[in-house]
C-alpha cells in the first residue's frame, strides 16, 4: 500500500465518493498504481470498501506477472505473493458476508425525500402505478431523516448492504453536505453490534435481483441509482442496473450479465473509459454490449461542466413534456387552438 506523503497520496473513495481517504496499492515492480479501484478506504465503520491485489489478479488473470518474476529472479518481489496458482485451476469461490433480509420490511417506506421527488417528477401521487412499482421493484427503504436506502440484492436474493443516501426533495438533486451525506447499512449494522468486525463488504449491482424475473428483456446499465429508478420509470420494458460508481464497472459485478443484451450509458465525462472497459467487460463475461452516446451528442459546454448523467435528460424531457401538456390545455382568446407555452 503506499505510504501516507501528505493529503496528496489520498484519494476519492471509489465506493463512499469521499475525497482524500482512499489508499491504493502499488506495483513494487513498476512502481505505478495496479488499479484506480485497488485500495482501502480509511473509514472503516462508515464505508469498509477494500479491494485488495489477491482480488484483483484473481479478477484479472491477464495483469498477473509473478510467474515471469519469479522465473527471472527466483524469488518473489515485496508485495506480492509467490504461490502462484497454476493456470485452468478452478479456485475456491469467494465468500460472501450478507445483511439479514429482515432488514428489507423493517425498514420499507415511501415517505424518503427522492420517493417525494419522484412523486412531482412523474406528477403521481404515492399510490399510483408507477411509484408502487419502483419503490417495491427495487425495494427501496426509508429512513427516520428521510434519506432513501438503495438495497443491492443479488441474483439469489442475498442482501450484500444498503446504500443510505440524502436528496432534496424538490430538485432530487443529491444532499453532499455534513456527515451523513452518505452511509452503509452495513456499517451501521456494525456501529450498533448486529454485524461483527470481521464481516466484509462485497457489492453487486443495484437491481441485479430483477435479472431472473426477466431473462429475456435487455438490461441498460447506468452509473447511479438514482438514475436507474428514473431510467426504469421512463423505460419499464428494459432492465436498469447501477453499478453504484464510476470506478464500480467490473468484471466480478457483470458476470450476472451472461447471455444478455446490454446497453451501457456512461456519464459525461466517462464515456472513453467506460467504453473501453464495457467492451473489455463483455467479451471477457460473454455478453453483447451497446455503448450510448447520447449525452456525448446532445450536451452543452455548461452540462459537460456540470457532469450531466442520463437521469439529469430523463429529467428534462419528463419536465418539458409535462410543460407541453399543461400549455396544450390553455386557450387564448384570440385562438381557436391550444397555444404552446415554454
Amino acid at each position: 500500500m503506499e505510504k501516507y506523503k501528505g493529503i496528496r497520496s489520498r484519494y476519492e473513495c471509489p465506493a463512499c465518493h469521499r475525497k482524500r481517504v482512499f489508499a491504493r496499492y502499488v506495483d513494487t515492480w513498476t512502481g505505478k498504481y495496479l488499479s484506480p479501484d485497488v485500495g482501502r478506504c480509511n473509514r472503516e465503520d462508515n464505508c469498509g470498501y477494500h479491494y485488495t491485489p489477491k482480488e484483483y489478479f484473481h479478477n484479472h488473470p491477464e495483469n498477473d506477472f509473478s510467474e515471469i518474476r519469479q522465473d527471472n529472479f527466483g524469488k518473489g518481489r515485496k508485495g506480492y505473493d509467490t504461490k502462484v496458482t497454476p493456470r485452468g485451476k478452478t479456485s475456491q469461490p469467494q465468500r460472501i458476508d450478507c445483511i439479514s433480509e429482515i432488514y428489507i420490511p423493517k425498514y420499507l417506506g415511501t415517505r424518503s425525500d427522492f420517493v417525494y421527488f419522484l412523486r412531482g417528477l412523474f406528477n403521481e401521487p404515492e399510490t399510483d402505478p408507477i411509484i408502487q412499482r419502483l419503490t417495491g421493484e427495487y425495494c427501496l427503504g426509508c429512513m427516520d431523516t428521510g434519506a432513501v436506502i438503495y438495497w443491492q440484492i443479488d441474483g439469489q436474493k442475498r442482501v450484500r448492504t444498503g446504500k443510505v443516501m440524502r436528496y432534496n426533495s424538490e430538485t432530487g438533486k443529491r444532499l453532499k453536505n455534513g456527515c451523513n451525506a452518505i452511509d452503509w447499512m452495513h456499517a451501521r449494522l456494525k456501529r450498533e453490534g448486529v454485524l461483527s468486525d470481521e464481516w466484509e463488504l462485497s457489492q453487486c449491482l443495484f437491481g441485479e435481483h430483477l435479472l431472473k424475473r426477466r431473462p429475456k428483456d435487455t438490461v441498460c446499465l447506468v452509473e447511479s441509482e438514482k438514475s436507474a429508478v428514473i431510467g426504469s420509470g421512463v423505460m419499464p420494458g428494459c432492465i436498469w442496473l447501477a453499478t453504484g460508481g464510476k470506478c464500480n464497472l467490473k468484471a466480478e459485478k457483470c458476470e450476472c450479465l451472461k447471455g444478455r443484451n446490454v446497453i451501457l450509458f456512461p456519464d459525461l465525462g466517462a464515456f472513453d473509459v467506460w467504453k473501453e472497459k464495457g467492451e473489455a467487460i463483455a467479451r471477457r463475461v460473454g455478453f453483447t454490449l451497446s455503448v450510448s452516446d447520447t449525452l456525448e451528442r446532445i450536451a452543452t459546454p455548461e452540462d459537460r461542466g456540470n457532469g450531466l448523467d442520463i437521469a439529469d435528460y430523463l429529467i428534462r424531457q419528463i419536465t418539458t413534456r409535462i410543460k407541453q401538456e399543461a400549455a396544450k390545455s390553455k386557450v387564448y382568446p384570440d385562438q381557436e387552438n391550444p397555444a404552446l407555452l415554454i
